[in-house]
């Protein structure tokens, strides 16, 4: 009643506003963009807060991009929809993963989400599709209702070709891009448990560790729009290129909240991991990735997502069989949400040396811009971003890639996202001076 109350008086308020100025037919036009200015953020009120459909609430992850424990969150936070169907037909489904949850500890996610994209070249594949279908657990096993808690974390996924000759995560080879331009969505050849670790937190969640097979990637250097499957599609906007890319494998890490808004993190991960592979064939080689990452939220911890400023230090030791040298490098990200939560921009940048990396030096900025929000998530989302960078092979050349796409929610648990991206000077094709890649992304999650 509060709310609907809310409403009614902002209503009222815009008549009387409108009314008034009108009977005196004296506005200038400084009084009139102050009027619509002003009818616009009471139109914009709030209605109503985030609903979680079962029950998940907020997660104290560390963690953002392509991760269980986000998605796990995120996907479960309904913000609403273009369209409903009458009668809500999928409440008893989450309504049976809250008793699960309640009775067991046990939170799982499902999605199911294919991407489609084509290239405008004159040589090689220009389509290309992929699907990607994944089951994401999180298990309260220690702790639970604690701060102190305890939990078994893994996700299995399946990825495949959908009638293309290749997936969407090949399709930049084929005019010499740097940057994927389909991340995510590549292929296996069979179903993979891609995590399975145990993360622990202590101190009343002040300090937190995890081991197991894990993401190197989604632990350092990301921001609210680096998930692939909700965001940007070219990894040159999800993070910097200048970090070591390990696949999902044995790793370890650790971070301690000196205060609430700082956060210092540390890890080590398997240098030579592929996602698909034996993780204990390449552990055994004993060459590692080091990385060490310092936050600064700029707000509050329960805005880390969107208000935060990280410096992650990185280190890899020479991989002798894949013969890439001794590594290091630094990058820095930062990023804030702005007017009413409803725009975030970012800024990301990086350096380093050796050849473990794409680049040695990058650059990337880009800003989102949320529609319809709620307490904590947009309905849809608008986003651009323009990144540079120079390759670490000093054969190929300077690449700058754009990248702009729509996440429209058309029903609670299905959204569509087109994008364009435009690679200017693809590293390796200096033949190809301008390529842009349309895309079409369909996600549903339950």
């Amino acid at each position: 009643m509060a709310i609907v109350e809310r409403l009614d008086r902002a209503k009222g308020l815009r008549r009387r506003l409108v009314t008034a100025i009108c009977e005196r037919r004296r506005c200038d036009l400084q009084t009139a963009l102050s009027l619509v200015l002003l009818c616009i953020a009471l139109a914009q009120a709030p209605t109503a807060r985030a609903e979680s459909r079962s029950g998940f609430g907020a997660s104290a992850s560390l963690e953002t991009g392509d991760s269980v424990t986000e998605d796990i969150e995120q996907d479960d936070i309904n913000a609403g929809s273009a369209f409903r169907f009458p009668g809500e037909p999928l409440k008893p489904w989450f309504d049976a993963k809250r008793r699960l949850n309640e009775e067991t500890g046990l939170k799982l996610n499902f999605s199911y989400q294919t991407l489609f994209q084509n290239a405008d070249i004159s040589n090689g594949n220009e389509e290309a599709a992929g699907g990607r279908g994944e089951i994401n657990g999180s298990w309260a096993l220690i702790g639970r209702g604690t701060k102190n808690v305890g939990r078994l974390t893994f996700r299995v996924e399946d990825r495949a070709t959908l009638g293309t000759e290749i997936p969407p995560s090949k399709l930049g080879n084929e005019f010499g891009s740097g940057t994927l331009v389909g991340t995510g969505f590549s292929d296996y050849d069979s179903p993979n448990l891609s995590e399975f670790a145990w993360r622990q937190a202590l101190l009343d969640g002040r300090l937190r560790f995890a081991f197991g097979k894990i993401s190197a990637v989604s632990w350092y250097g990301g921001h609210a729009f680096s998930s692939p499957k909700r965001a940007f599609q070219n990894s040159g906007l999800q993070g910097s290129n200048t970090r070591a890319f390990p696949g999902r494998g044995f790793g370890a890490g650790l971070a301690y909240a000196f205060t609430p808004r700082f956060v210092a993190l540390a890890g080590v991960h398997d240098a030579n991991a592929q996602t698909t592979g034996d993780p204990f064939e390449t552990i055994e080689d004993g060459e590692f990735m080091k990385s060490a990452e310092f936050r600064w939220y700029l707000t509050t911890p329960e805005r880390a997502r969107w208000d935060q400023v990280r410096l992650h230090l990185w280190h890899q030791d020479e991989r002798k069989a894949a013969g890439v040298a001794e590594s290091y490098g630094a990058n820095f990200v930062a990023s804030k949400l702005m007017f009413n939560d409803r725009v975030m921009p970012f800024l990301i940048a990086g350096a380093s040396d050796g050849d473990a990396s794409l680049f040695k030096r990058d650059l990337a900025v880009g800003v989102g811009f949320g529609f319809n929000t709620t307490a904590t998530k947009a309905r849809d989302v608008l986003g651009f971003g323009l990144a540079w960078g120079e390759p670490s092979d000093d054969r190929f050349q300077e690449q700058i890639t754009a990248e702009a796409y729509y996440r429209f929610q058309i029903l609670d648990n299905i959204a569509i996202t087109p994008s364009l991206q435009v690679i200017n000077n693809p590293i390796a094709n200096p033949d190809e001076t301008t390529v842009a890649v349309l895309g079409f992304r369909l996600r549903v999650t339950f």
